[in-house]
């Protein structure tokens, strides 16, 4: 449980009464002296599971700039009927964040988001996999090169940074997946021509490779709809493997054939790997921001949240245009 304690002026207590009624949380009144002046002393005992909701609603109902106004809570332990009781009515509440949880999810996807040259050098070993597998039509092998790739932690990282207001991490991560994407596609590129001065590539496209050349509106939508269940699959502490394979399915083969189709000179080809790589990775970004927005996951403070949905705001704007954009080309195509 968790000891809330509110101060504020006079005229801001039943204000401040009427939210914590609402809550159903038991509390106590009484008047203090805060600055040379009279002021209010609320205290209540919260469940954790709901003091992110209540401090949001608080904080809109007293003005925190007065050097005697303050909300804090801290741990402690103890046995309270009416604590009890306040648990019960707000079971309901359970599934909603609490500050520890945000915090470690946010802690989880900046750890996730940063590339390193382990990473880097994984993204290469994937993509050279997916190059063989691709030119012999093995889908083993394609299968195989997509539980190499360290790509979804750079996608958790930006739409978990989005929803937090965090731009700055935000542009880390979109860095991180560019780098693995060039990565893959270098490394691509540079096995091909290898490849195709030892004569070992194929005269031309296998049928894995024409599949990953083609692209459409359902690809987008398969996308959006890929981003958000792998999203949803990591902050529900599912298996990160299981979502990572299906993001990587989406991103390392067609990123691949840009690389393979570019060395050989199949123009069609690339130009269609290349917007289905365009179309998945904006896919991915808007879905498994939509994931977070839908699950609620916001900063703690008033203040931030509103910044934080300022940015969440801003940014899927960008990504619906870009898609529409997209939308456009694969309709006057």
């Amino acid at each position: 449980m968790l000891r809330l304690e509110v101060y504020c002026d006079e005229g801001e207590g039943e204000r401040v009464a009427d939210v914590l009624g609402k809550w159903n949380l038991q509390f106590y009144t009484e008047e203090v002296q805060g600055n040379g002046r009279r002021a209010l002393r609320f205290t209540a005992l919260v469940p954790d599971f709901v003091i992110n909701d209540v401090v949001d609603e608080l904080m809109k109902s007293i003005d925190l700039r007065r050097g005697h106004a303050s909300i804090t809570w801290t741990p402690v332990s103890g046995k309270s009927v009416k604590y009890a009781n306040s648990v019960k009515s707000l079971r309901k509440f359970r599934r909603r964040w609490s500050l520890a949880a945000i915090e470690g999810l946010i802690e989880n996807a900046n750890t996730q988001a940063r590339v390193d040259p382990i990473q880097l050098t994984l993204g290469a070993v994937a993509s050279i996999i997916a190059l063989f597998g691709l030119i012999n039509d093995s889908i083993v092998m394609i299968i195989s090169a997509m539980l190499l790739s360290p790509i979804l932690g750079p996608l958790y990282g930006f739409s978990l940074n989005i929803v937090m207001g965090k731009g700055r991490d935000a542009l880390d991560a979109v860095s991180s997946i560019l780098k693995l994407l060039g990565v893959i596609f270098a490394s691509a590129l540079l096995v091909s021509i290898a490849l195709r001065f030892a004569g070992i590539m194929p005269a031309e496209p296998t049928h894995e490779i024409l599949v990953r050349g083609e692209s459409g509106l359902v690809y987008i939508l398969l996308a959006i709809i890929l981003g958000y269940a792998g999203i949803v699959a990591i902050v529900s502490r599912i298996p990160e493997i299981l979502a990572g394979v299906s993001i990587a399915a989406a991103l390392v083969p067609p990123t691949t054939v840009v690389g393979i189709s570019l060395a050989m000179g199949w123009w069609d080809v690339f130009g269609g790997s290349l917007v289905l790589t365009v179309e998945n990775v904006l896919g991915l970004l808007s879905g498994s921001l939509l994931g977070l927005y839908i699950l609620n996951v916001s900063p703690r403070s008033y203040y931030e949240k509103r910044a934080a949905k300022l940015y969440t705001k801003r940014t899927m704007l960008v990504l619906a245009v870009m898609i529409a954009a997209l939308t456009l080309v694969e309709l006057l195509s």
